[in-house]
């Protein structure tokens, strides 16, 4: 018997959440854990740790956003980086964003390899049409790192381009 890897979903837009459990559900390859609030998506974090936190958990993604009324410092994402840099034999658990906010100074962070070190930042407008793509990238292609690095650069032309 093989298990599916699970994904935790995590966003304080309720309708975001499940629309996006729903294209990864008819995917037929992940199973999904659907939170709505941060205490649930903390608890479902720490239920699936490994050896008291020491390991890597066993989540293979977590897809967030933003959280509006939060400073950027004390978003999901950062709390989940946190936890992992408490331990040396924890690697990072792949992230992918889903924001309706493109400001560059929150790209800046979330992308950045030694900070947030998302591997995909998505729009909520069209997430629709990439995320099972991106997924399977990151899930089975095992190509965070590589997706990460990819939009980091490109996140830094565009910077460069600007100026």
């Amino acid at each position: 018997m093989s298990f599916k890897p699970v994904v935790l979903l995590y966003d304080l837009n309720n309708k975001m959440v499940d629309e996006c459990a729903k294209i990864i559900g008819k995917t037929g390859l992940y199973t999904t854990i659907n939170t709505y609030n941060e205490v649930n998506a903390i608890e479902a974090l720490r239920q699936y740790d490994r050896m008291f936190g020491l390991l890597t958990n066993r989540l293979s993604c977590v897809i967030t956003g933003w959280n509006n009324y939060k400073r950027p410092r004390d978003q999901f994402l950062f709390r989940i980086r946190q936890n992992e840099r408490r331990s040396p034999l924890r690697s990072s658990t792949p992230v992918i964003l889903i924001t309706e906010d493109h400001r560059n100074d929150l790209r800046q962070i979330a992308l950045d390899p030694t900070d947030g070190n998302v591997a995909a930042y998505l729009h909520v407008d069209d997430f629709q049409d990439s995320i099972a793509q991106v997924l399977q990238k990151v899930v089975f292609d095992k190509r965070a790192q590589e997706m990460n690095s990819i939009a980091y650069a490109k996140l830094q032309r565009e910077m460069e381009d600007e100026e």
